[in-house]
């Protein structure tokens, strides 16, 4: 006897989403959403490199293969595989700078929530239980709600998850499965989440499959001969969806790039890519949902086991697996699992032997108030940053960015006095490549985070941790000018004396300090081109590394050249007074200021 393929009995049909408890949760949960994810840039040197290909795929109608934007790499392999992105980023962008952009991470994010709901709904899922892993997921992904390429997977993840349960649900199949190559078609170009993505699509043709070849082993069936036909239908659609993966602007070496791009020794070295269960996620609240989330995969396959339901457990073993490999792994992998993990939980709680709990308790409206009232107070406390605190999170509500996690002065200052002109050669930190080519038009840089190869990354890291016979290699570049920068150097000062910046200290003869504050030095080449700019604006003793490491250059100019001390402290005090070493060295010198 083939089985109904409907909805399972054990889920109440007055689980819907039609009270009004449950539209204030959804509605508050929007909110929500809504504030947690418009917060400062901050951190992010990938948004700008963004950007910025964006605009160079506009300006010039082609898709880079080579490099562009690093002298120290022109000319060598490099595809932007999410260059739909960095145009979609950029036009949005030209509309309202990075409000605009903040407001589209925003939009994006309450679509991934908005078909996860479409999703519960579909099914008739307890909306308590939703609300409370939704809410849970969004703890879990807190540090990957940032403005980046992924953030489409997130949303194209929630759009093929909800096709597959309208398809695997309705007793004549869904007509929505067709629009699914389309979808992968915008995806392909936008972020290579795609590839977990028609993994996803996948599984799911694989257990639609065995279901169809051996339908008394599972309990969810339709009639024989429709079923092999809209199997027939839903083939088809995954080939055309495998198809469509070419259409981009690199074909099939698109894969085979990001395949040798995986393959890179420098993502040791990255936070997102390191195992989930590396020593750096301990205590993180990332660490303890993925925890959760992990146990809540076991309840999803002993849901799988009791009813038969081959797509769910394949997907959740699958996908389990794959998060151990990295974080950012992880964040798909809960992303993933959430709906089905309410789909557990909605049947352990919806037996008839545990009608008590669910006609009792889950649907007893105090609760849902609680949540409401949490969820309120949480939304409430955003804009002041009172949710972040709690969480000990560094981030500040609010659009544009945040200052002084970027050298926005330091850089400012190389627009104003032409430092980085057409074809120069700075040395750049890693943190602040994108954010230098982004701000000053047509500047090259020498590294950033676009993970360009092994080679330059290791280079970058020979010369700025001073490595030996560094120095050579060092004047071999011809750099004009370095842009260093750290963030919160004040708290990790020692960055000063173990990088770059104390040979530069070193050999002031060749390199001349003209700009700095808490976080960003900015050293020319002394030749004729910054005569002029080095005459203004020389930091002759008055610096943070003289002041706390090599003390004797600013201690001997204390008897010697007074003078030029306390203008040096006063001209530096007038574009940084909030500046943590400077104020510390208007206090040891008793220099009297003004703003």
């Amino acid at each position: 006897m083939v089985k109904n393929r409907n909805i399972p009995k054990e889920i109440p049909a007055k689980a819907d989403y039609s009270g009004i408890y449950n539209k204030i949760l959804i509605g508050i949960f929007a909110v929500f959403i809504i504030l947690i994810t418009t917060f400062r840039i901050s951190g992010d040197d990938d948004l700008f490199w963004h950007l910025e290909i964006g605009k160079y795929v506009i300006e010039n109608r082609s898709v880079p293969s080579t490099d562009v934007f690093s002298f120290s790499t022109l000319g060598q392999e490099w595809i932007p595989f999410e260059w739909g992105w960095d145009v979609l980023n950029y036009l949005v962008y030209s509309i309202g700078g990075y409000a605009s952009i903040s407001i589209l991470r925003t939009i994006f994010f309450l679509l991934m929530f908005y078909f996860f709901y479409k999703s519960a709904g579909r099914l008739k899922l307890n909306p308590l239980i939703s609300a409370i892993v939704f809410l849970l997921l969004v703890f879990g992904i807190l540090d990957r709600l940032l403005i980046k390429p992924q953030v489409s997977s997130f949303v194209f993840f929630s759009i093929i998850i909800y096709v597959f349960l309208d398809h695997k649900y309705s007793a004549a199949g869904s007509k929505k499965i067709y629009f699914l190559p389309l979808v992968f078609l915008f995806w392909v170009n936008m972020h290579m989440g795609v590839l977990a993505g028609i993994a996803l699509f996948g599984i799911f043709v694989l257990a639609e499959f065995i279901t169809n070849l051996k339908p008394e082993f599972f309990s969810v069936s339709r009639d024989l001969a429709a079923s092999k036909k809209q199997f027939i239908s839903l083939l088809t659609v995954f080939a055309i969806s495998l198809i469509v993966l070419l259409l981009n602007p690199h074909g099939i070496h698109t894969f085979t790039y990001v395949y040798s791009h995986l393959q890179m020794k420098m993502i040791e070295d990255v936070f997102e890519w390191r195992s989930p269960f590396n020593q750096l996620f301990d205590g993180t609240i990332f660490r303890y949902v993925y925890i959760a989330f992990l146990g809540g995969a076991l309840f999803i396959l002993y849901y799988s086991y009791k009813k038969k339901d081959l797509f769910t457990g394949l997907l959740t073993a699958v996908f389990t697996v794959y998060s151990f490999r990295s974080g950012r792994f992880s964040i798909d992998f809960m992303i993933i699992t959430s709906v089905f993990l309410i789909i557990a939980l909605n049947y352990f709680t919806a037996g008839q032997e545990r009608s008590n709990l669910n006609n009792g308790i889950l649907s007893n409206p105090a609760l849902k108030i609680v949540l409401i009232i949490l969820l309120a107070a949480s939304a409430v406390s955003l804009p002041l940053n009172g949710l972040y605190k709690l969480l000990n999170f560094e981030r500040a509500s609010g659009f544009g960015v945040e200052r002084t996690n970027y050298p926005v002065n330091a850089v400012n200052f190389l627009k104003i006095n032409n430092i980085a002109f057409p074809g120069s050669k700075p040395f750049n930190s890693y943190f602040c490549g994108g954010y230098l080519i982004w701000e000053i038009p047509g500047a090259y840089n020498f590294i950033d985070s676009r993970f360009l190869n092994d080679d330059i990354y290791y280079r970058y890291k020979y010369l700025n941790n001073k490595q030996p016979g560094f120095e050579q290699s060092f004047e071999n570049y011809g750099f004009d000018y370095v842009l260093w920068f750290f963030p919160k150097l004040p708290a990790m000062s020692i960055e000063l004396k173990t990088s770059i910046v104390s040979y530069l200290f070193k050999t002031s003869d060749k390199w001349k300090l003209v700009y700095w504050d808490d976080n960003s030095f900015v050293f020319v080449k002394n030749n004729q081109r910054y005569r002029e700019i080095i005459r203004q604006n020389e930091y002759k003793y008055v610096n943070p590394y003289y002041f706390i490491y090599e003390k004797e250059p600013l201690q001997k100019a204390t008897y010697d050249d007074a003078g030029r001390i306390v203008e040096e402290i006063q001209r530096n005090y007038k574009l940084n007074p909030d500046g943590v070493f400077i104020n510390a060295m208007i206090n040891a010198f008793k220099i009297p200021v003004s703003k």
